[in-house]
C-alpha cells in the first residue's frame, strides 16, 4: 500500500471515531434499551483502531518500526 491509502485510512478511522463521539456528547441518541450507547461505543472504538493501523502501517511502510533480524 502506498502512502495516501494509509493516510485515507487515518483519517476515515478519525472522521469514524469523530462522529460516534459528537453523537454521544450532544445527546442525539435516544437511549431506550441502551443499543445506540453500544452501538456508538463500536463506531468510536473501531474508529480509533482503524486510525491505529493507519498509522502503524505507514510507520511500517516508511521503515521507522525496526524489523526483528536487522542490525
Amino acid at each position: 500500500m502506498n502512502k495516501a491509502l494509509w493516510g485515507w485510512l487515518i483519517a476515515t478511522g478519525l472522521l469514524l471515531a469523530r462522529i460516534a463521539y459528537l453523537e454521544l456528547q450532544e445527546g442525539r441518541i435516544d437511549v431506550v434499551d441502551g443499543a445506540a450507547e453500544v452501538m456508538s461505543l463500536v463506531l468510536l472504538t473501531g474508529g480509533l483502531l482503524a486510525g491505529l493501523l493507519g498509522i502503524t502501517g505507514m510507520l511500517g511502510m516508511l521503515g521507522w518500526v525496526p524489523r526483528p533480524g536487522k542490525k
